[in-house]
């Protein structure tokens, strides 16, 4: 049986980690426990703010948003979030480390560039002369 909004208010679910606008007889998303926080008297930050003052445990900041006004909406909601949770761990974000060790790769060959600079070298460690090629004359 499909659990609907009796009026419109913010809805916390914890366990997919969504702060949500949702209208007045308007279908609960699926997946987890949509608890009733605030009127929609408030701004998504508002709530956020009372959420980590009234519960510690809650990483209110980092929740994300979502407005579901109308039946539609919560349909599409439900793809995406289905869609973000079908994703391959190839398509997953980076882990930390993997990213550390890019960033490291890249600050290092600039590092060497930019010494060669400085001492003069070209890409291959040679000295640079201070001789310009030739400049072509043009035909008149």
């Amino acid at each position: 049986m499909e659990k609907r909004a009796s009026k419109t208010a913010y809805f916390l679910n914890r366990t997919i980690g969504y702060l949500a606008l949702i209208g007045r007889n308007v279908r609960l998303p699926e997946g987890g426990v949509w608890i009733l926080v605030a009127d929609a008297v408030h701004a998504p930050w508002e709530v956020a703010d009372l959420l980590a003052a009234t519960y510690p445990g809650i990483e209110a900041q980092n929740l994300r948003f979502a407005a579901l006004l109308t039946d539609f909406d919560v349909e599409e909601f439900e793809r995406e979030t289905q869609a973000a949770e079908q994703q391959p761990a190839e398509e997953a974000p980076a882990a930390i480390e993997e990213v550390a060790a890019a960033v490291a790769e890249v600050a290092t060959a600039a590092v060497k560039e930019v010494a060669a600079a400085v001492k003069g070298e070209d890409d291959e460690g040679e000295a640079k002369t201070d001789e310009h090629p030739p400049v072509p004359e043009q035909a008149t």
